[in-house]
């Protein structure tokens, strides 16, 4: 099939980060949403599938505010935008910049446990801030290995 084949971003075997990557609409299409969630859920999950190796389907449920429609509370991470300073390099100053805080250790099914607290809170969504984060927290807390 040709959705599936060549350059498709379809797979039949999309692995255990990719497969499993849930996402509002974010702030493409909702007045509600801090920061843009598909384009970021889609780049990020495709970097992390390829930097790391988990031994189970991983779930990470990105939403862009509050309201949790991506519900990141029942996820093994969850990421919800948020408020993020980073410093300027030019003049010290902290801007800032579209963020998110990080839930982890959410689960659903018959010994469900929403992750209501943040485990990281006020990061910064671009990739050289975000995806170490999530290494760290994929190696420590799921048991993922570096490629």
């Amino acid at each position: 099939e040709p959705q599936l084949n060549g350059d498709s971003r379809l797979k039949v075997n999309p692995g255990n980060i990719v497969g499993n990557t849930v996402s509002c609409t974010g702030a493409q299409f909702c007045g509600l949403a801090l920061v843009e969630t598909k384009a970021n859920a889609d780049r990020i999950s495709r970097k992390l599938d390829e930097m790391i190796t988990v031994d189970r389907p991983l779930r990470i449920h990105w939403t862009g505010c509050p309201n949790s429609c991506g519900q990141v509370q029942v996820a093994d991470i969850g990421i919800m935008g948020a408020p993020a300073r980073k410093e300027d390099p030019e003049t010290g100053k902290k801007l800032a910049v579209p963020g998110c805080n990080i839930f982890v250790g959410g689960r659903i099914g018959e010994d469900a446990h929403l992750a209501l607290d943040p485990y990281k809170k006020g990061i910064p969504l671009a990739d050289e801030e975000l995806i170490p984060e999530l290494i760290e927290i994929i190696k420590n807390e799921f048991g993922g290995v570096e490629k």
